[in-house]
């Protein structure tokens, strides 16, 4: 009985204390029932003694100067810049001011005893969950950063002085997107950023050139070889030949790649090197700048053709012309007729084009790896089908009399050809492939006559005429007085003049514009 006599006064005392002391946490509670215990932080903000709403607003602006701060991401010496803002930077509460208004008024009264004591002697601080969007960091990373990459350079080779000469290839550089936007993650996210502005480097990645100079220097041997004459152009046509060989020559076309004659001759001006050639336009002799043009394109193809390269678009002329047999033309004329074909190797090929002594010559250079010793390939022209030109086309000049006679168009036999590659291997016919198919329009002479007639002056009559005016004397013989320009040839000789009639009736034929000889 002693014992719990002795006892029971500090049971007293202890029931006492909590009451008091539960009263003191309530009274507390009641007096601050609307703000924030003291020493609770969100993130950096010190939320103590602010409402809910004042809290959030609070955290709000505090984010807002986040958004604010700069990220730059730097490749060498080369900076893209944004702001965190514009990467998508925001933020989730959730139940954060919630959680940060209940210290103190939850659970029983010990609990919420210590946690006011708990604040008293520090702070409590309440984390953000923060993010980016990684659709926008990703874009600006591509785009902005993705601007400073750098291409790589594949090996060249150019031919010059009659030597191979051979570039090395470089190494680009790209960024890599998921790595850098993982380091900005990191960067952002990380609860260690001390929210100042960002600076990082780009992780960048090594970029290998498809062709190395291992590759190009494969290109050692002439593949394919075509020359044609133009002994008799006049000097306009042979400059623009000779100008259409030098925007054409040193050209690379890597394996895949297709080239295009017309992407390399064109513009036909005067300021890309082309003089002015005869040609005919709606039956008249004007000045065209650029003819010759399929005269170099035509060499070029055959050239391709002994390359044994694939041939994506070809056109034969309208109508035959004197520098290739049939079907082994390829014309050129604005856009809808072109000569393309396509690198169809394993290593790059280099043309190379020139002129020398009224001829123009084409070489292709490659790796050969068909058996030039026991091998041969020919192609072979068969016509199909012949037709003569239609009636002459005759036009009457009453201003010529009617001795004048003269062609201003010779006529054109029509054709139909095929052109054959034929295969031999140790001199026995192996293959034998149709290339193409080629119409020619035939064409009639066109002659103009003159119809004006010469009268006879009146009888010399001296004594009728003395002392009058020599204007009354008999005339010279009227054969003295006509011209005398009877030509009727049955091939022009001269090519350009080949060539102004190709333009004249492809101006007739085509709508897209003249057809170069």
């Amino acid at each position: 009985m002693s014992r719990i006599w002795k006892v029971l006064p500090a049971i007293f005392l202890l029931s006492i204390c909590f009451v008091f002391l539960g009263n003191t946490a309530y009274a507390s509670a009641e007096d601050k029932d609307s703000t924030i215990y003291n020493g609770i932080f969100i993130d950096e903000v010190n939320v103590s003694g602010m409402t809910k709403e004042e809290a959030a607003k609070a955290v709000e602006e505090f984010v807002e100067t986040l958004r604010q701060k700069e990220v730059a991401i730097t490749v060498g010496d080369q900076v893209a810049a944004t702001t965190l803002g514009k990467l998508g930077y925001t933020y989730e509460l959730n139940d954060v001011i919630e959680q940060a208004y209940a210290i103190g008024r939850s659970g029983n009264l010990i609990k919420r005893y210590k946690e006011i004591k708990d604040i008293e002697q520090g702070t409590k601080v309440f984390t953000i969950n923060f993010k980016l969007d990684d659709s926008k960091l990703e874009n600006f990373i591509s785009k902005e950063v993705g601007a400073f990459n750098v291409a790589p350079e594949n090996a060249s080779v150019s031919r010059k002085n009659g030597k191979m000469i051979y570039t090395d290839h470089k190494v680009g550089s790209k960024v890599n997107v998921d790595t850098t936007a993982e380091h900005v993650k990191n960067m952002v996210l990380d609860g260690n950023w001390d929210r100042s502005n960002i600076s990082l480097a780009a992780n960048m990645d090594e970029v290998m050139p498809e062709y190395t100079r291992e590759d190009v220097e494969k290109v050692d041997t002439i593949l394919g070889s075509f020359t044609t004459e133009y002994a008799s152009s006049a000097e306009g046509r042979a400059a623009n030949l000779a100008n259409g060989a030098k925007l054409i020559n040193n050209t690379i076309v890597y394996p895949g790649e297709i080239f295009s004659g017309y992407e390399h001759l064109a513009p036909f001006t005067p300021e890309n090197g082309y003089y002015s050639a005869g040609a005919y336009a709606q039956g008249k002799v004007i000045d065209s700048i650029g003819g010759g043009a399929c005269q170099v394109t035509t060499t070029l193809y055959n050239a391709v053709l002994f390359a044994e390269l694939e041939v994506v678009e070809r056109a034969p002329h309208s109508m035959t012309i004197s520098y290739a047999d049939l079907a082994r033309d390829a014309a050129i004329a604005g856009t809808y007729k072109d000569l393309k074909f396509m690198n169809s190797t394993d290593a790059p090929i280099l043309i190379e084009a020139y002129t020398q002594g009224r001829k123009i010559t084409f070489n292709i250079w490659g790796n050969e790896t068909r058996d030039t010793k026991n091998r041969r390939v020919e192609y072979v022209t068969v016509v199909l089908d012949e037709t003569p030109p239609p009636a002459d086309v005759v036009t009457e000049d009453p201003t010529k009399p009617i001795t004048y006679r003269k062609v201003t168009q010779s006529a054109h036999t029509g054709y139909k050809a095929e052109l054959y590659k034929v295969v031999y291997e140790n001199g026995v016919e192996v293959s034998r492939t149709l290339v193409n198919r080629s119409s020619y329009m035939p064409a009639p002479r066109y002659v103009t006559i003159g119809t004006k007639v010469v009268e006879e002056g009146p009888e010399d009559d001296s004594s009728k005429t003395e002392g009058k005016n020599d204007s009354n004397k008999k005339p010279k013989n009227q054969a003295d007085n006509q011209e005398d320009e009877q030509e009727e040839p049955e091939n022009l000789a001269n090519p350009d003049e080949q060539m102004q009639a190709d333009v004249f009736w492809d101006s007739i034929w085509d709508d897209d514009g003249y057809e170069d000889e």
